[in-house]
């Protein structure tokens, strides 16, 4: 009997969970001479900073890192120039930042006609923080680290 009771009051009693991370910030700035940083935390200023740090760091010159970013918690993150028109999107699945960077690029050439230059990615973030530059900075997958 009371190995009964014990197990209904097992089952009623509430279960403390496991503490579970909350996702980290994923936070990308793109240069419009395609410099480009990457920054991840717990927290969304040290992530900006290390973006911001990571850009600098790979622009030749003055640059304008950080004048746009994006930040998502386990999503996509797309940086594509078109000249020096800037298309960085952010979404939580790899099909909207895709559909939200062609209507970005479509309202460009609208606006700018034949004057708008090629597109192309400069880089792809996954939900996890890893940058894949684009081809023409291959420079390989890279996991961005929180403070470097």
């Amino acid at each position: 009997m009371k190995a009964i009771l014990a197990f209904l009051l097992a089952l009623l009693l509430p279960v403390p969970l496991a503490a579970q991370h909350e996702s980290e910030w994923t936070v990308v700035t793109l240069a419009r001479d395609g410099s480009w940083g990457v920054g991840t935390s717990e927290y969304y200023g040290p992530a900006l900073a290390s973006a911001l740090r990571k850009c600098n760091a790979m622009s030749k010159e003055q640059s304008d890192c950080g004048a746009e970013v994006t930040a998502v918690r386990q999503g996509w993150t797309l940086g594509i120039l078109c000249g020096d028109h800037r298309v960085l999107v952010a979404a939580t699945d790899l099909a909207t930042a895709i559909l939200d960077a062609e209507a970005r690029q479509a309202f460009l050439r609208d606006l700018y006609g034949d004057g708008l230059a090629g597109c192309s990615r400069i880089v792809t973030v996954d939900p996890d923080g890893f940058a894949t530059p684009g081809r023409k900075k291959s420079l390989g997958a890279v996991k961005a680290d929180p403070g470097r």
